[in-house]
């Protein structure tokens, strides 16, 4: 955004006629995505603290609390997605840390393979740190990710042998010396140098956000309130639409493959869908948790109040149908398709018929291009 001229447009009565100032819906914006990223990295600090402690003495209630952990981070993350899609610094960082889906042989072995894994390769992997691993991630294929949430949750949890059963069964003892598998003391290496990177990467987005240094992304975003409306619209949008529609819902209830489902190891999905539901809504209603301010909502409901009434409708019936679905996802997906659980998948996908079309017309109303 640096280096952009700002034209006077004509957007809700034109510039300083916001009946809500678009630049306050901007800062909004900025203020609780800081926010949110802040929450992030206190959750992955705990997870960390977890993790430490279970490589530091492995044990099933340690093995336990860093699942916990991980599940903890997961729900406040998903919120923050939103911000993708507009080469955010959440963009930067998102090859490193929630991409999927992920081949496991690439990490560590699996039933088919004892001796897969960066982890089991010592000749050409002697040294694993945080420096490895971010360099060697898609080494040799988009799904040899050695980095990010999913590594950490196939480390956690294994891999999953039987998609009609639950999440993934590693045992705690493939971190104890002499226990199961092997190179034990390289796969508490890889979980704790995982996890500190990916604590690492969140700072660095977090600090990003951060509108008290002015040299930040954030500072930027809000200097250019028109740009930062389209990168609002199209954060959510793309969100909406392309992850949580056709990626997230669509293509594991079509393919019914694991692969297909975001959080497969642990059997988490459905968190993961909830979140990002609510992260959208969030950006619309100017909110995140206990924090609201002027909104998106507040600027098309000024223009067109019978939109911003549907718009707020249709928001808040995707979440509704996507928290109807019962856990575990990928159960639902397979279901028979006339049961109930694979119609409430059918119901959380048939919500957003609407939405694109009424989605453009908010960016109209808005006056902005969001790229739909």
């Amino acid at each position: 955004m640096l280096g952009r001229l700002v034209p006077c447009v004509v957007l809700l009565g034109g510039c300083g006629g916001d009946p809500t100032d678009r630049a306050a819906v901007v800062r909004q914006y900025a203020i609780n995505l800081h926010q949110n990223c802040v929450d992030t990295v206190v959750k992955l600090e705990a997870l960390q603290a977890a993790v430490d402690a279970f490589a530091a003495s492995p044990s099933p209630g340690g093995l336990v609390a860093a699942q916990q952990a991980w599940l903890d981070v997961r729900p406040y993350y998903g919120e923050a997605e939103i911000s993708r899609f507009y080469s955010g610094p959440l963009d930067e960082a998102q090859g490193r840390m929630n991409e999927w889906p992920i081949d496991e042989n690439f990490i560590d072995y699996t039933v088919d393979n004892p001796n897969a894994g960066i982890i089991n390769d010592l000749a050409s992997y002697p040294q694993i740190n945080e420096q490895l691993l971010a360099s060697i991630t898609e080494n040799g294929g988009i799904e040899n990710l050695s980095t990010g949430f999913h590594a950490i949750e196939f480390l956690l949890w294994g891999q999953r042998l039987d998609q009609t059963q639950g999440p993934g069964e590693r045992p705690y003892t493939d971190y104890v010396d002499g226990g199961t598998a092997k190179n034990q003391d390289r796969r508490r290496k890889y979980l704790t140098t995982a996890t500190s990177l990916l604590l690492s990467d969140m700072r660095g987005v977090t600090a990003q956000w951060d509108l008290d240094d002015p040299t930040s992304y954030g500072a930027m975003f809000v200097k250019n309130p028109q740009e930062g409306l389209e990168d609002m619209v199209r954060g959510y949008s793309q969100m909406a639409i392309s992850e949580v529609r056709y990626e997230r819902l669509g293509d594991p209830y079509v393919t019914k493959d694991r692969k297909d489902e975001e959080s497969c190891f642990s059997e988490s999905t459905i968190v993961d869908l909830i979140a990002n539901a609510r992260g959208v809504e969030n950006v619309y209603l100017g909110r995140y948790h206990d924090l609201s301010g002027p909104s998106l909502s507040d600027l098309v409901k000024a223009k067109n109040p019978s939109l911003d009434a549907d718009m707020r409708g249709q928001l808040a019936n995707i979440r509704a149908t996507i928290e109807a679905i019962p856990p575990p996802f990928d159960h639902a997906v397979l279901a028979p398709p006339d049961s109930d659980a694979n119609l409430k998948v059918q119901a959380a996908l048939t919500a957003f018929d609407r939405f694109i079309e009424t989605n453009a017309a908010i960016a109209d109303v808005l006056g902005v291009k969001a790229n739909l």
